[in-house]
């Protein structure tokens, strides 16, 4: 009887595995949409292109208004209902986005798909450390499922357009996987699916299960908005600076988000097999991710040829793409896994105000300043560094 129910929850582990990834191929869909199809939801809206964009600062909305409810509802509820309503609002927002007449319409909608990302990531952070027993490789491989769903849509995109097939069929192919992903998970067990329910056995004996903000929960939260705001940064104006400082010509401009995009695949399968293997500790390896960013930073700003620049983007995209956010994400809730929803929300809430205001300010100064603004982001990069360092010899001295 023992072994009828370890081999279920093996079962019920690998179905909510390929739910949860499944469900981020979708969300890799859903990053790069709308800007793969601006041209034709313009003419759909009867917008112009600065008004059909505007309409995917509603995803970062959404994000921000839902992250910290949801973070602590993942806590507290059924993960299964929460991813479940995920998988929902994505639908809706995939089904029904294509069909929108107007802008205020598609934002309402938009925002639905904020909501559910929040959703997603609230319940699959949390419950992947608990079925890899604290480890952060299944977080580190979110990161992979993002980039392939990327690297789908527009290969889609391209063989609908070459045949002259409405655009549309490219939201519907989303829903079709997620209808597929539904169907999965109405066979998970629902009372296996990691429901938080404080006990003597799970509450933390360091604080009885009462919340408190302890330095390391401080400086890990700013390392969420740092580390999304150092990529984000990076991939903003990496093209830019090249091409106008450095007078790369285009094309070389490009190629180096090739490099960077490569390396952060690479990354992603390096920090999944060291973690899975356990060959060297998470909190060791934020260390090295962190200096590999500067290193990798370093080589970029002190380039003056494509090759060597190339090279800087590469090692960058490795360290700094390549799942330090989810190490960091692991590290926190190591801190007090008795909060893992709230802490998630919080994590990725502080993330989303990066994602919100970096584009703004440093496009404020980027018109005459850019060099500046590409060296401004190593003193992001000296943060993190400094951040990751103090959390190794806290956590030694503990």
């Amino acid at each position: 009887m023992f072994q009828a129910i370890k081999e279920n929850s093996r079962t019920n582990n690998i179905k909510v595995r390929i739910t949860v990834y499944l469900t981020y191929i979708v969300q890799g869909f859903a990053l790069i949409i709308l800007a793969q199809t601006v041209q034709q939801l313009s003419e759909l809206w009867h917008a112009s292109i600065a008004g059909t964009t505007a309409v995917v600062s509603a995803i970062g909305i959404g994000k921000l208004i839902a992250y910290p409810i949801l973070g602590e509802l993942s806590d507290h509820v059924n993960r299964k209902k929460l991813l479940t309503l995920s998988m929902v609002m994505y639908l809706i927002f995939f089904t029904i986005l294509p069909l929108t007449k107007t802008l205020f319409l598609a934002i309402v909608i938009t925002t639905l798909a904020g909501l559910a990302n929040a959703a997603l990531d609230s319940v699959a952070y949390p419950t992947l450390l608990e079925i890899n027993r604290g480890k952060s490789s299944g977080n580190v491989l979110i990161k992979a499922m993002i980039s392939l769903g990327e690297g789908i849509l527009p290969i889609i995109l391209v063989a609908l357009l070459e045949r002259q097939i409405w655009f549309g069929w490219l939201f519907w192919v989303a829903t079709a996987l997620l209808i597929i992903d539904l169907a999965l998970m109405v066979s998970i067990d629902a009372e296996r699916f990691y429901p938080i329910k404080r006990s003597e056995k799970t509450v933390d004996s360091q604080n009885n299960g009462v919340w408190n903000w302890r330095i390391q929960k401080i400086l890990f939260l700013i390392y969420g908005f740092s580390a999304m705001w150092t990529m984000i940064h990076f991939t903003q104006w990496i093209t830019r600076y090249f091409h106008i400082v450095q007078s790369f010509s285009v094309a070389s401009s490009h190629v180096l988000m090739s490099f960077y995009s490569v390396g952060s695949l690479v990354g992603v399968g390096l920090l999944f097999v060291v973690t899975n293997r356990s060959w060297i500790s998470e909190k060791l390896l934020l260390i090295l991710t962190a200096l590999g960013t500067i290193i990798g930073l370093s080589i970029v700003l002190l380039s003056h040829e494509p090759i060597s620049a190339s090279v800087g983007c590469f090692i960058f995209g490795i360290s700094a793409a390549g799942g330090s956010l989810q190490l960091g994400l692991g590290q926190l809730i190591a801190s007090d896994p008795n909060f893992s929803g709230r802490l998630t929300g919080l994590y990725f809430f502080f993330g989303s105000i990066a994602l919100l205001i970096m584009p703004i300010a440093t496009g404020f100064f980027a018109s005459q300043h850019l060099r500046g603004v590409m060296l401004s982001l190593l003193v992001v990069a000296g943060l993190n560094f400094f951040i990751v360092i103090f959390n190794f010899y806290h956590t030694m001295k503990k």
